[in-house]
């Protein structure tokens, strides 16, 4: 009797087996929002002396990365998928010359915005106004950012120190 149960054992792990590696293809497993640093740095080769900034929510991740001089930088950001899925997946990244002089504002139609920017502009504070409320989001002047937004957010305008409008550079993207 034993006998006749190894082959059954040895067919049910295959079929366990094969499952796992059709669901694992299929994309349904992302990174957690615990490993997007260490997936970012790995699948763009990022030192690990590199600084971050990095803002998440439950649909969007930007992370942007630089030297200690801001000569050399990268972005990354990542997406949640609808339906079947559990995590981010990376979705771009790279270097942008508008993130390196202004604030590149990356817009995906159903997911948010992700604001990015070395901050040679310095940027002290965004203010987004919907028709029902107005909310400011105070930005460190001297430090490079990673700002993630709703998609229904309203309207975006920033100021310098001065309390001048800094210009933002939007690209719209399909998610």
């Amino acid at each position: 009797m034993k006998v006749e149960k190894i082959p059954a054992l040895i067919g049910l792990v295959l079929i366990i087996l094969l499952a796992f590696l059709i669901i694992w293809q299929a994309g349904i497993f992302g990174v957690s929002r615990d490993r997007l640093e260490q997936d970012a740095r790995e699948r763009q080769n990022i030192a690990g002396s590199w600084e971050m900034a990095q803002d998440v929510n439950e649909d969007v991740c930007a992370m942007l990365f630089y030297d200690d001089v801001r000569e050399n930088y990268t972005y990354s950001i990542y997406l949640t998928k609808e339906g079947l899925s559990y995590g981010y997946f990376f979705r771009q990244g790279g270097t942008d010359a508008y993130m390196e002089e202004g604030v590149k504002g990356v817009v995906f139609e159903d997911k948010g915005i992700a604001l990015l920017s070395l901050n040679e502009d310095k940027v002290c504070k965004i203010v987004v106004d919907s028709n029902a409320d107005q909310k400011t989001i105070q930005v460190n002047a001297e430090e490079p950012f990673a700002v993630v937004l709703p998609i229904e957010c309203g309207a975006i305008t920033m100021y310098d120190a001065q309390g001048n409008i800094v210009t933002l550079y939007d690209t719209f993207t399909g998610a």
